[in-house]
């Protein structure tokens, strides 16, 4: 009967060992993507377009991007850009609508980060503020290309198509 009673715990032992070393081999492979979002910003002044805003980021990795951060465990995607604009550019926006979702596990390379675009309207100056260590508004013809971080000069070429006319950039019903 001991000999049992040994040989059943002995048993129960190995098999919690061995689910708990599966949960840590389990946990371990299922590394979920970074949920993103950053806004194309569009400032206007009397219905004229002025530009869009850009920003000098503050941290690393340095360069010019588009305003935005990360999602917070318990809040919409939507209730995140709007939150991210007001840290990081002072900045209210208006016709927010969801441009793009952009997921290459390369477009950052710290990490994996899925990123929903959106576009929006202003009719003030942003101001620098959170992540940013500046923040301005650039004229469409003027964006500097070669100083963006991230995959922004991708979403920004997609920006420029979809302006002009281009519809399937834009990603109407997600």
């Amino acid at each position: 009967m001991r000999k049992t009673l040994s040989l059943i715990l002995i048993v129960l032992a190995c098999v919690i060992d061995f689910q708990a070393s599966a949960q840590i081999v389990a946990s371990s492979l299922h590394r979920p993507p970074i949920l993103t979002t950053t806004a194309i910003i569009e400032v206007y002044d009397q219905n004229q377009l002025k530009g869009i805003v850009l920003i000098e980021r503050g941290k690393a990795p340095f360069g010019k991007a588009l305003p935005g951060g990360k999602v917070e465990y318990g809040e919409t995607v939507e209730q995140a850009v709007r939150r991210e604009m007001q840290e990081e550019v002072g900045l209210e926006l208006k016709d927010l609508k969801q441009f793009h979702v952009y997921s290459d596990p390369n477009r950052d390379f710290r990490h994996h980060s899925v990123e929903v675009t959106h576009l929006a309207k202003s009719d003030r100056t942003p101001q620098a503020g959170d992540d940013a260590a500046q923040a301005w508004i650039v004229p469409l013809d003027q964006i500097p290309w070669d100083q963006m971080a991230f995959d922004h000069a991708q979403i920004l070429k997609d920006y420029l198509a979809y302006r002009q006319g281009q519809q399937d950039k834009m990603m109407l019903n997600p």
